[in-house]
């Protein structure tokens, strides 16, 4: 995927209000709002989310303070600071990322 194809919201922003798109999304900034795609999601440690994340994989280095629903896979980095639930297929979690929450594992059927 090239860089082109995601929608990139950069620092020095706040932005409020819901985020619904079929591309892959990379926020560096401060965002109020739920971001749903049916893509990646990239929250870099500039960036932070209050309010929920629905897509099919993440990689998130900053803070979320909201459910995460990563429907194929999350990758957790320092300095990550997640303040909700998470739901996902597959997980992997950088040693020093902070979960206050809960974080359960979809089964296959």
């Amino acid at each position: 995927m090239s860089v082109d194809a995601f929608i990139n919201l950069p620092t020095k922003t706040t932005i409020t209000g819901d985020l619904r798109a079929e591309r892959a999304v990379r926020i560096d900034c401060d965002f109020k709002g739920n971001v749903i795609t049916t893509e990646r999601v990239v929250i870099s440690k500039e960036g932070q989310i209050e309010g929920n994340v629905k897509c099919s994989s993440a990689l998130i280095s900053g803070r979320v303070k909201g459910n995460i629903v990563a429907l194929e896979s999350l990758t957790l980095k320092v300095p990550a600071h997640i303040k909700g639930n998470i739901l996902t297929k597959n997980i992997y979690i950088e040693p020093g990322v902070v979960i206050d929450g809960v974080y359960k594992i979809i089964e296959e059927k």
